[in-house]
C-alpha cells in the first residue's frame, strides 16, 4: 500500500484545513519546497498536492510553484484543485506533474468523459463525500450523486483511478471511513486511494487490510503523530 504525503497550498504556503473549511485553517510552513524535499528524502514515491486557491477559484492558481516543487524532488507528483477542463489539465501536466486529479467536473459526465478519454492513467478522479453525497466546488456544494453511484458510472466511462475522501473526517484525525472505502472497492475494479482522517499508525494498518491502493496522509504528519518513514515501513509490510 502506498503512503502519500499531502501538501495543501494556500497563498503559497503549506496549510491544512479541517473538513475543507478555509476558516478552519492551520498554516504549517512558508516553504513548500522544503516540505516536499522532506517527504521525498524520506522515501515517498508520490506526493499529493492540492492547489486550494485553484479549488476555490475554479482554475489552477499555483502552477509556477508546483513546477518548482516537481523539479526539486524525485517523487512523482499528483495535483488537484481547480482542474476542470482539458486546457487546465494540459497546463498542469506541462508543469511537470505526473497525474492530474479532477473533482467537480466528474459530477457532469458529459464533461468528465472527454477528460477520461484524453488523459487515461494520468488522470485520477476525486470522489469527495459527505453524509452520503458527493461534494464539489472545493467541497462547498452538494451534488446529486452518491459516491457509489458516481464511481460506478465513471468506471463505466473508463476512469482509471479514484481518490476517495470522507470530507467530514478530513483534517479531523478521527480515522478513515473504512465502511465507505470497502463499499467503493466492491463497486469498482479500478485502484482506489484513501484520503482523510488518518490519525495514527493503526489507521494505516487497518487500511492495509482493505483493497485500497494507497492512503494520503496530511495532518498527522504535520502534527508529528508519526514519521513518514514509520508509515512507509508499514506500507512495505502490507
Amino acid at each position: 500500500m502506498l503512503v502519500v504525503p499531502a501538501i495543501d497550498l494556500r497563498n503559497g504556503q503549506v496549510v491544512r484545513l479541517r473538513q475543507g473549511d478555509d476558516d478552519a485553517r492551520t498554516d504549517f510552513s512558508h516553504d513548500p519546497l522544503a516540505i516536499a524535499r522532506t517527504w521525498s528524502d524520506a522515501g515517498a514515491q508520490w506526493i499529493h498536492i492540492v492547489d486550494l486557491d485553484g479549488a476555490f477559484a475554479g482554475s489552477p492558481q499555483q502552477l509556477a510553484l508546483v513546477r518548482r516543487i516537481a523539479d526539486s524532488v524525485d517523487a512523482s507528483i499528483q495535483l488537484g484543485g481547480g482542474l476542470r477542463c482539458k486546457k487546465d489539465v494540459h497546463a498542469a501536466l506541462d508543469a511537470g506533474i505526473d497525474r492530474a486529479v479532477v473533482g467537480s467536473v466528474a459530477t457532469a459526465p458529459t464533461r468528465a468523459k472527454p477528460l477520461i478519454e484524453a488523459f487515461g492513467d494520468r488522470l485520477a478522479v476525486a470522489i469527495d463525500s459527505r453524509n452520503g453525497s458527493v461534494r464539489v466546488a472545493g467541497w462547498t456544494e452538494r451534488s446529486r450523486w452518491s459516491p457509489i453511484d458516481l464511481i460506478q458510472h465513471l468506471t463505466d466511462l473508463g476512469a482509471a483511478r479514484f481518490i476517495v475522501t470522507d470530507v467530514g473526517r478530513d483534517g479531523m484525525l478521527t480515522g478513515p471511513n473504512i465502511d465507505l472505502l470497502e463499499a467503493v472497492t466492491r463497486n469498482t475494479d479500478r485502484p482506489v486511494i484513501s484520503s482523510g482522517g488518518i490519525h495514527n499508525l493503526d489507521d494505516l494498518r487497518a487500511l492495509s487490510d482493505t483493497s485500497v491502493e494507497g492512503a494520503i496522509v496530511g495532518m498527522a504528519l504535520y502534527q508529528k503523530r508519526f514519521t513518514l518513514r514509520d508509515a512507509l515501513a508499514i506500507s512495505r509490510r502490507s
